[in-house]
C-alpha cells in the first residue's frame, strides 16, 4: 500500500484490468483497479473524465479546446502533454472548471 497525495495526481490510466496514476513528480504507479474505481476514490470536484481510459486533474489543465487538452505540470517543467477529451465527455468536463471568457 502506497499513500498518494490527490493533488499531486495529475491524472488516471487505464489498461486493460490496470490503471497507472500519474503523478507531478513523473512518479507512476500501477494498480489493479478498473478506471472506475480509482477514480471514485478521488475527490470528485479535483478530477474529470475526458474518455473511456482517462481521468485528469483539473488543477494540472492548461488549455481545453472541443477535442483535447493540455496538461503541464510546475514539475514537467516545459514538457506539455496533449490528451484528447471524447465528445460525450465535453460539456461535462468544461463545467466542472472556472472558465473566465
Amino acid at each position: 500500500m502506497k499513500r498518494i497525495d490527490p493533488q499531486k495526481v495529475v491524472g488516471l490510466f487505464t489498461k486493460g484490468n490496470y490503471t497507472n496514476i500519474l503523478l507531478s513528480n513523473f512518479e507512476s504507479y500501477e494498480i489493479r483497479s478498473s478506471l472506475t474505481s480509482a477514480f471514485k476514490k478521488l475527490p470528485p470536484e479535483m478530477f474529470i473524465r475526458i474518455d473511456r481510459t482517462m481521468v485528469v486533474s483539473i488543477y494540472f489543465i492548461d488549455d481545453i479546446a472541443k477535442d483535447h487538452l493540455i496538461v503541464s505540470a510546475e514539475s514537467m517543467g516545459s514538457k506539455k502533454e496533449i490528451f484528447k477529451i471524447g465528445k460525450k465527455f465535453y460539456k461535462p468536463a468544461v463545467s466542472k472548471l472556472n472558465i473566465i471568457e
